[in-house]
């Protein structure tokens, strides 16, 4: 692909079960144009990025890159790089996992580890999401799981 090739999202959505992480967005992209995504945590700016790159699969809609349709293309057949956030969570673990995996590993009793989870999970806005994998997040919400280790350093039991 050339690095003067034109971007083009044709009515994209990328849902999961229930839930809709971008709902029918389009917007063309032209060479030499400096475009930010902007919003708020969890309105789908990471998932379209991750689209366009091919990383997530769009529910519905097209993406184009120059004249191509590169929708169900994979990745490496796309032309394009991509700069990811840090986020050093295990991404086969559920979100709940990812929260109690320090107490866990130091065999904090399951009821204080319910009691944490559910602490931490409501201070970083996550309660809904416990049954999740973190690729099913966006970019934001990532974030705040990363930030829950942050909320309670020591995880040893009190």
């Amino acid at each position: 692909m050339s690095n003067q090739s034109r971007i083009r999202l044709e009515r994209v959505t990328k849902r999961w079960d229930a839930t809709t992480a971008v709902d029918d967005i389009s917007f063309d992209v032209t060479p030499g144009q400096f475009v930010i995504l902007l919003g708020p945590s969890g309105c789908g700016k990471s998932t379209t990025l991750r689209m366009i790159a091919g990383l997530e699969e769009a529910s519905d809609g097209r993406i184009h890159i120059g004249e191509r349709d590169v929708t169900r293309l994979p990745p490496g057949d796309r032309g394009l790089s991509m700069v990811f956030q840090s986020y050093a969570l295990f991404p086969h673990l559920s979100v709940a996992d990812n929260i109690v995996f320090g107490l866990r590993s130091r065999k904090v009793p399951k009821a204080e580890q319910r009691e944490r989870l559910a602490k931490v999970a409501e201070l970083v806005d996550l309660t809904d999401y416990l049954h999740r994998k973190p690729a099913q997040l966006s970019g934001g919400q990532r974030q705040r799981l990363r930030w829950r280790a942050r909320l309670f350093p020591n995880t040893r039991s009190a």
